[in-house]
């Protein structure tokens, strides 16, 4: 695992600086401590932080092919390197290392752009060819991997890993969209391709680009994967014995390194099923880390320690209690822009403490959204069905009224929590499922943004997005099409983003086996019946993995892996809040009505209503344009 930093002027004479190369690269030392290199020449630049994985003596970036014509710059793990290196072998080429990072050059110069065809792995790199003078940079399928990329003032196209290096370069403006800031405190984080600033962009997954020194007005941006070829598929059947051995292989290729290898553990399904194939493929027991909270309502370390003694792991559990409002300075430092989710100073924490004993570690992200595991699929499910049997005509001003008049019961058991259904019910399903993944109900944040603000974002939002890539698959079910958006968007923007962020931070590599591309495109042409049923969720993993991962694993409710957030904040003293969301530079903006910002933070200090995750996500937003005025 690696950062990356590469530069491209389609005049062959322009002068890179050296010197701002140098500040990119070093920017993202956390990201490969192991080494660095650097290489400038002819309007080109490339430059990488290496983490040493596989061939630790060999491998070091920026890496040409054996005739000097291709050099890379990359981030990643090719898992099926080994079998390309041979074909690319029997066709001729040599190699000088057994580094996968070799295999890309070659497979550049044998396949062009279709190499990235052929490589199943988490991915970002970028390479220069000299004879064809043209610079290729490509991000993997369901983008585990980042891949930033902006424009300079003197029409340089740069790219980096993170953020924080190209803003290293003095020539890159730097304007807050506020289109991201709808984003932003929608859904906790900025919908790709955007980031926060207008002017650097995210590859999308899937997706490369194709620069040309010969051709200056040559831009090429264009996927070549489609998620949509795999979904529409719709199956109704599968083999579980099919299933058992794609997550065995997948498992298995993500244990080759040169290095300690071990998996994070949270007692559930997911990491319980990866640590369960692993201890099967490993004659030595496996490393396991996972985290306990102070509040039992979201501790899952018995789980975990239970899973861990079960295996036979050499396990350890780290307590988290955080009340610390410096934690919100190193989430900002950690991701570059506002980012929201709760969990991730947990998964700083986790992989911190995972770095002391291992170097690369296995996750279960990606098994929620493949095998319809959140319970919004599940509410989504329930509430199609109310659709179908009572929602009409005549029916429909009756849920309005009820959705407008029925208390919200937040303490009452949850038999009594009916309104937001009777509200769900009123919408269409995507509108439902976007009011169930937002930070808060849109009646807050209309409240909350200013006319002013509301006047420049010229009737863009976030719900219109959803929309609109629901509508690319408008054949399909609605829990299909949110399927759909959550590969889209949640699982690149949210969660392969806390992942690769926070364990980078760490000079960790993390890898995710429910990620495998050939084992995505499977799952994602199963009918959602097969995983929902009976009030039960992840039916085809559950069913793969009996026998294997024990019972009371199977059997338990789903938890999901975030933080005591709401508690957490109200340890904190109302004034102290108010001081850090009513910033200088925040309140400049102009988004907010101030008085709705005090009414948000007061109900929740008073125990009126839970509004932990809003003012999580502004006291972050507060905190970046802080730095951003330093």
């Amino acid at each position: 695992m690696c950062g990356i930093v590469a530069i491209f002027h389609h005049d062959h004479l322009f002068d890179i600086d050296k010197n701002t190369v140098n500040k990119m690269n070093q920017s993202q030392h956390h990201r490969g401590p192991d080494g660095d290199g650097v290489y400038i020449s002819d309007g080109i630049a490339l430059a990488h932080t290496r983490l040493s994985i596989i061939d630790l003596e060999g491998g070091h970036q920026p890496l040409f092919d054996q005739t000097k014509t291709v050099g890379i710059t990359y981030n990643g793990e090719i898992y099926n390197y080994k079998e390309l290196r041979s074909e690319l072998i029997s066709l001729g080429y040599q190699f000088n290392t057994n580094s996968d990072t070799e295999v890309i050059v070659n497979a550049w110069l044998e396949w062009h752009t279709q190499c990235v065809n052929k490589l199943n792995g988490m991915f970002a790199f970028v390479l220069f060819d000299k004879n064809k003078k043209q610079m290729f940079a490509a991000r993997d399928r369901l983008g585990i991997k980042p891949l930033h990329w902006a424009k300079t003032t003197e029409n340089e196209i740069v790219f980096s890993s993170e953020i924080k290096a190209l803003k290293k370069h003095t020539k890159i403006p730097l304007n807050i969209n506020l289109k991201s800031i709808e984003d932003y405190l929608s859904l906790g984080y900025v919908l790709e391709p955007k980031s926060i600033y207008l002017e650097v962009m995210k590859l999308l997954p899937g997706h490369f680009i194709l620069l040309d020194q010969n051709s200056p007005e040559l831009f090429i941006n264009e996927a070549y994967w489609h998620l949509k070829e795999y979904i529409t598929r719709n199956e109704n059947s599968y083999n579980i014995e099919d299933v058992h051995a794609q997550l065995s292989k997948a498992v298995q290729d993500r244990m080759v390194a040169d290095v300690p290898l071990g998996a994070f553990l949270s007692g559930g399904v997911d990491s319980s099923a990866i640590v369960a194939f692993m201890s099967q493929l490993s004659a030595e027991p496996i490393t396991t880390s996972s985290i306990g909270f102070d509040l039992s309502k979201y501790d899952e370390s018995y789980f975990a320690e239970k899973v861990a003694k079960h295996f036979k792991t050499k396990h350890s559990t780290t307590n988290v209690s955080v009340n610390d409002l410096s934690l919100v300075d190193l989430v900002v430092d950690t991701f570059d822009e506002p980012f929201a989710d709760n969990s991730a100073i947990p998964t700083l924490i986790l992989s911190k403490v995972t770095k002391e004993k291992v170097k690369v570690a296995l996750s279960g992200d990606g098994s929620d959204e493949l095998f319809f595991g959140y319970r919004n699929y599940q509410m989504l499910n329930f509430e199609e069905k109310l659709r179908a049997t009572f929602v009409n005509k005549f029916t429909k001003p009756v849920f309005n009224l009820l959705a407008k008049y029925y208390p919200k019961l937040d303490k009452a058991p949850q038999f009594l929590r009916a309104k937001s259904t009777f509200k769900a019910l009123t919408n269409d399903p995507i509108t439902s499922f976007y009011n169930a993944m937002s930070l808060s109900d849109s009646e807050t944040l209309n409240k909350l943004y200013s006319y002013q603000f509301k006047q420049k974002l010229e009737g863009y939002s976030a719900l219109s997005q959803f929309k609109s890539i629901a509508s690319e698959v408008d054949n399909l079910s609605p829990v299909k099409q949110v399927q759909y958006i959550d590969f889209k968007t949640y699982l690149p923007g949210d969660i392969l983003t806390k992942v690769d962020r926070a364990s980078m931070a760490c000079s960790l590599e993390v890898r995710v086996p429910f990620l495998d591309y050939k084992l995505v495109e499977w799952g994602l042409g199963l009918n959602e019946k097969l995983n929902l049923k009976k009030h039960k969720v992840k039916q085809v993993l559950a069913k793969s993995v009996e026998g294997l991962v024990p019972n009371f694993v199977l059997e338990r409710k789903k938890m999901g892996f975030t933080s005591p957030l709401d508690e957490w904040i109200r340890q904190i003293p109302q004034a102290t809040l108010e001081k850090r969301i009513l910033s200088e530079h925040l309140v400049s903006l102009n988004i907010f009505n101030i008085s709705e910002l005090k009414k948000i933070t007061e109900a929740h200090q008073n125990r009126t209503i839970n509004n932990g995750v809003l003012i999580w996500a502004l006291l972050v937003l507060a905190s970046f344009l802080d730095k951003e005025k330093k």
